[in-house]
């Protein structure tokens, strides 16, 4: 018997008010400090400043990303 594939499921958390799923991509954590829950409309702020070396971070794994992405084109 084989696996059924899945799909990917999107970053992001569940709302701690009502537990609908919020997207988060890699390029809204790196521009908006705000999300907003779109099941209840609870506005979450995320401390950029207390973030900052998590962020630092994710700017690496972003560049990188867009790497792969570039070299990807070269490879038909």
């Amino acid at each position: 018997m084989s696996a059924i594939p899945t799909q990917p499921r999107s970053p992001g958390i569940p709302c701690p008010k009502c537990n609908f799923f919020i997207e988060m991509s890699i390029y809204s954590l790196l521009s908006q400090s705000e999300f907003k829950c779109p099941g209840c409309l609870l506005t979450l702020n995320m401390d950029r400043n207390a973030s900052k070396s998590a962020l630092e971070l994710l700017q690496k794994v972003n560049v990188q990303k867009e790497n792969i992405e570039k070299h990807k084109k070269f490879d038909l």
